[in-house]
């Protein structure tokens, strides 16, 4: 049988090893500051145990009043270590004060009385409201985080805390036969429960820091992870604040296109229109035979300002009415009401020239009136002014089945569409390369497509032989709202 201070030296050397594997396992992988505390408490705890089981061999006052304060000092580091764990990094001072009080305690006892009772019953009240200290932090650590390990640790030394209290018993029991050294059954609980606190605690700690360690490890990961997303959303918002900025100076680049259209539109044929409108009143002031050119001067300069509505309308509705995302406005309109409307707002010299035709009984369709004014307008503008002066344009009124539809087709007797145009025909700015003077900035057919598209038709296009141009506007009368 092994003899109890051989038992004691064991256990020292034992508290002594665990903590330096603990410390070689955990010092780069956790807090160094907790794992040194906790490796400490660990070595104090050790070296106790070794002066203890030294007793006989070394100096009374090394194994006893010593040896004791040492054992009792190894709790407040330990707990501290437990309450860094448990995010408290502040107030540790205050746990030496017990030490203070436990040791001077134990110095009281083993010199005020001959007998051991006393300060078996100190030593062992200050190891058992230790261990019940280190269990019960280890028992909120778990439950506050869930550790398995911390689980473990509260086991273990609330196993130690129940074996000191047996042994804690039976010392009261037997106050005067009481021995440190004891033979017996109780004493052997508690010399074995200490060996499972320093295999099972230590162990229960490496444990604890290890899943701190890998939850800090997950923190880290998922911070990562938030802080890649919020650069992907910063990214994100960036790329769209681009696009708008973009989208801004496409803006601001079309609305100056706009304003140098409309200085190059208007400003010289109000000019011309001024210049012609002073000849033709100072020709009505002059004598009758003046009268004629009068006529024909006021007939120019209102062909100018009809030149210039024209303009005016086609940019304001590319600069406004055409960029206006939401659906259009349908209401149902008279045909011919409609006809005569745009026809009115031909040049009179020219308005003579286009011819009317009806293919079908409908008096009404469902369109946007204004859009689509502005739209057969246009055709017919350029229908006049690319055809022979002597041919006339027609319009003629139709209807299909198969789609529902409003036909309005415009009839010329021009050259037609040059084949190098027909790719362009209908984007902003195409215009004939034919050497002849037009008024216009390439903007009617454009304007055209894209008040077909919002009324969910289209325009067709159709040459004839050898000469004449149909351009075919079909409306839907089928559609969603």
């Amino acid at each position: 049988m092994i003899h109890p201070q051989t038992a004691f030296l064991i256990v020292g050397l034992l508290f002594v090893a665990l903590p330096v594997t603990a410390w070689t396992i955990l010092h780069n992988r956790h807090d160094r500051i907790s794992v040194s505390i906790w490796c400490a408490g660990g070595l104090l705890y050790g070296l106790g145990f070794m002066l203890i089981g030294l007793r006989g061999t070394i100096p009374a006052w090394l194994a006893f009043t010593l040896a004791n304060p040492i054992t009792f000092a190894a709790y407040p580091f330990r707990a501290v270590a437990l309450k860094r764990e448990l995010g408290e990094h502040r107030g540790h001072a205050l746990t030496a004060l017990p030490w203070v009080l436990a040791s001077l305690a134990y110095v009281v006892a083993y010199y005020g009385t001959p007998i051991e009772a006393p300060r078996l019953v100190v030593a062992l009240s200050v190891n058992l409201v230790g261990s019940a200290w280190l269990g019960w932090l280890a028992w909120t650590l778990y439950r506050r985080k869930g550790y398995r390990s911390a689980a473990m640790l509260a086991s273990t030394d609330g196993l130690f805390a129940l074996a000191l209290l047996v042994r804690l018993i039976a010392v009261l029991a037997n106050w005067q036969e009481a021995r440190a050294m004891a033979a017996s059954l109780d004493f052997a609980i508690a010399l074995v429960s200490s060996v499972l606190v320093a295999l099972y605690g230590n162990l229960g700690y490496i444990g604890i820091a290890l899943e701190t360690t890998s939850d800090q490890e997950l923190a880290r990961t998922t911070e990562l992870a938030r802080e890649q997303e919020r650069r992907l959303q910063t990214e994100l918002r960036l790329q769209e604040q681009a696009t708008s900025h973009s989208e801004r100076e496409r803006l601001l680049a079309q609305r100056e296109e706009m304003l140098a259209v409309l200085a190059h539109e208007v400003r010289q044929p109000l000019n011309n229109a001024s210049a012609a409108l002073q000849s033709a009143t100072e020709a009505m002031s002059a004598a009758q035979g003046d009268r004629l050119a009068a006529q024909t001067r006021l007939g120019r300069a209102s062909a100018v300002l009809t030149q210039i509505t024209s303009s005016l309308d086609n940019t304001l509705a590319d600069a406004v009415l055409l960029g206006d995302t939401k659906p259009i406005t349908r209401q149902d309109t008279d045909i011919d009401t409609f006809v005569n409307l745009v026809l009115a707002e031909i040049e009179p010299m020219q308005r003579d020239r286009v011819v009317r035709e009806r293919a079908t009984n409908t008096r009404t369709a469902s369109m946007n009136a204004g859009l689509m004014r502005l739209a057969l307008r246009n055709l017919l503008g350029n229908a006049l002014a690319y055809s022979p002066a002597d041919q006339p344009v027609v319009v003629r009124i139709s209807d299909s089945d198969e789609p529902l539809a409003l036909v309005i087709e415009v009839c010329d007797q021009g050259d037609g569409i040059p084949p190098e145009l027909l790719p362009r025909l209908f984007t902003r700015g195409a215009r004939a390369a034919d050497g002849q003077q037009r008024h216009g900035h390439g903007l009617g057919l454009y304007i055209v497509q894209r008040i077909m598209a919002m009324h969910g038709g289209e325009v067709k296009l159709q040459q004839s032989a050898p000469r004449g141009l149909t351009m075919s506007l079909v409306i839907p009368q089928a559609f969603s709202e």
